[in-house]
Formats: structure tokens, C-alpha cells, sequence
């Protein structure tokens, strides 16, 4: 099985084994949070109202109260909800006032994440990708093409293929020098992985993406400007695969 490099020695077997290990077990106050999440986005703690008293949450969700109060602090943290001192506890509307701290919270617990945020996500990367994989190319073409090398093979597993994409887009953003979107790649890496393997499982998707490594890796060859063109073109192709897929 191949390794790559943004995950330091683990193979694609090993790298999704962890992945759910790491959604299998999970703390009271990990527990909490998970479960008051899901409220909000079911509409039973609606944006705008307050959530009942501690005591009555802590036992419905059969936890002490330290550990729900843990479990509040990394909401309140995160932006879906809002603690003040002496007053009840306010559930924020995260659709319109959320910022990276709710699209962690969705992607730390990925069951709970939607096709729509995956949509939405896939629109917002057709509009920043194009222009950043062209800045990473123009300042770091030779480790690009070295990476590109190293390409999966027709028939590799759909996970081995799901992989070395998401470490093409993260090697990519990375040489764009652009932080933000580097930190924003890095919280969405879980949601992407799971749901790339489904897409991967595809045999049209393993060979269009390979079409289109292919022709990045001519663009870097021959020097032109086009890679602009060729990722913005490809990300639109992939897009509508991806909602198939879903």
C-alpha cells in the first residue's frame, strides 16, 4: 500500500482504521456535545431560545453536571451557543452567525454533517481552488510534479485514491501560502475522506481524477499558465459527480 506524505508513515488502511477509532469512542463530555448538536440541527434546541436548566440536561443526557458544563464551554467555544453568567444558556443560529468552530464540530462528528454542507462545500472549492492551485504551481512546480509521480493506479483501493487527492489539495493550498485555507482544509480532512471513498468507488471517478492529474502534470511540463483553466474545469466535472454520489 502506498504512503504518503502528509500522513507520516500510515497507510490508507491504517490512517481510516484510526479515523474510526476515533468517532467508536468517545468521552462523556465528547458524548454531550455530540448529542446537543444533534439537537440543534433536528430543531430541538431552536436558534434564539435557551436550553433548559443544567441539572434537567445533565440528567437527560444521563451526565454529571461537570461534565455537561465541560461540554457547554466547547460549544459556547465553537459558536452554538451562548454562556452569560447568571442568565440561561442561548442556542445560537449557527447558519448565520457560525464560523470554523461549528464546521469543526460537523466534521469532528461526521454523521452528523449533510449532503448540503458537502454541496456547499464543493461550490466554495470551485471558487478559491482554481486560483490558489495556480499560485502553488507557478512558486513550486517541481515538488507538485514530484508529488504527481507518484500517482495511484488504475485498479488501487477506492481509499488509496481518496488519499493522495486530499493530500494533492492539501500539498497545493499549502504552496499557495494562503493560511486560511489551510486551516479550513485541515478541519474538513475527516468529512472528506469518508465521503471520498464512496466516490472513488466509482471506476469513471478513479480515471477522470487521473485524467486530471495527468494533465496538470503536462502543464507543469510544458510551463504554461493554464493550470488555472484545467483545476476550475475539473472541479466543476468532479462536483456534479460528487452530488450523484452522495
Amino acid at each position: 500500500m502506498k504512503i504518503f506524505p502528509y500522513f507520516c508513515g500510515q497507510t490508507s488502511n491504517q490512517y481510516f482504521y484510526k479515523m474510526e477509532q476515533h468517532h467508536k469512542f468517545l468521552k462523556p463530555a465528547q458524548f454531550a456535545e455530540k448529542e446537543i448538536i444533534k439537537s440543534i440541527l433536528e430543531g430541538k434546541f431552536q436558534a434564539g431560545q435557551t436550553l433548559m436548566p443544567e441539572r434537567e440536561l445533565a440528567s437527560l443526557l444521563g451526565i454529571t453536571r461537570p461534565t455537561l458544563r465541560e461540554a457547554l464551554q466547547r460549544l459556547s467555544r465553537d459558536g452554538w451557543i451562548t454562556i452569560k453568567h447568571g442568565r440561561p444558556t442561548l442556542v445560537n443560529d449557527f447558519q448565520n452567525d457560525g464560523g470554523l468552530g461549528v464546521l469543526k464540530s460537523l466534521t469532528d462528528f461526521g454523521e452528523l454533517a449533510s449532503q448540503k454542507l458537502v454541496n456547499d462545500w464543493l461550490e466554495f472549492r470551485i471558487l478559491i481552488f482554481p486560483h490558489l492551485a495556480q499560485k502553488a504551481i507557478d512558486s513550486n512546480s517541481n515538488e507538485i510534479l514530484m508529488f504527481l509521480n507518484e500517482l495511484p493506479k488504475e485498479n488501487a483501493e477506492n481509499q488509496e485514491f481518496a488519499l493522495f487527492d486530499w493530500n494533492l489539495q492539501l500539498l497545493l493550498i499549502k504552496y499557495s501560502g494562503n493560511s486560511i485555507a489551510k486551516m479550513l482544509y485541515n478541519d474538513l480532512t475527516i468529512i472528506y475522506l469518508k465521503q471520498a471513498e464512496v466516490y472513488f468507488s466509482s471506476e469513471d471517478s478513479k480515471q477522470m481524477s487521473i485524467n486530471f492529474y495527468s494533465n496538470i502534470k503536462n502543464c507543469i511540463k510544458t510551463n504554461t499558465s493554464s493550470a488555472f483553466e484545467i483545476v476550475k474545469n475539473a472541479m466543476l466535472e468532479s462536483a456534479k459527480k460528487w452530488k450523484v454520489s452522495l
